[in-house]
């Protein structure tokens, strides 16, 4: 063997020992450092969070203080009842909240009043169908009076698109 072919077996046993110490060492070095890392950002996410819930704790305290001074009730209306039902159903369904009007109150005796809330909502048919199936039927929230369709056209998407009128009525005793 001459000098070169022995300086090429070393170069070759060289890398051959460096990638041994890679496999069996470095790398598990490196996936331990980054395991640490990794457990060490968690760690202080856990650290801070007791201070995050006094900060919380402290901030419902404040509004509660700021809601009793303004004598606001905690329990939200009919009409906030209503429109967070039409909210969540919106945004599940793909409808659009056209419209949502103050309600028409009609005094009938003494101690009924009849209350009639009246909205537009923007979708396809079947959406707006389950919609009022079910503000009718699962949530209670009174009786559907009427029911308005009406086909439009956006001439600049030349696109037709469905507008319905619902008007719920809810008789309460005062």
């Amino acid at each position: 063997m001459n000098l070169k072919q022995k300086n090429g077996i070393l170069l070759l046993s060289f890398l051959l020992l460096v990638w041994i110490a890679y496999v069996f060492s470095f790398s598990k070095t490196l996936e331990a450092r980054k395991n640490y890392n990794i457990l060490k950002q968690e760690n202080d996410l856990f650290a801070s969070a007791s201070q995050n819930i006094n900060n919380l704790k402290l901030q419902v305290a404040y509004y509660n203080t700021k809601l009793n001074e303004y004598q606001i009730s905690s329990e939200s209306s009919f009409q906030n009842n209503l429109l967070n039902t039409l909210n969540d159903f919106s945004q599940k369904n793909q409808l659009k909240i056209i419209n949502f009007k103050d309600p028409h109150r009609f005094q009938i005796d003494n101690n009924a009043l009849q209350e009639t809330y009246t909205f537009t909502v923007e979708s396809d048919f079947n959406s707006i169908v389950s919609l009022i199936y079910s503000l009718e039927q699962h949530h209670k929230f009174g009786k559907i009076i009427s029911v308005g369709f009406e086909k439009e056209r956006n001439y600049k998407t030349q696109k037709d698109y469905l507008l319905c009128t619902v008007f719920l009525q809810k008789v309460s005793q005062e």
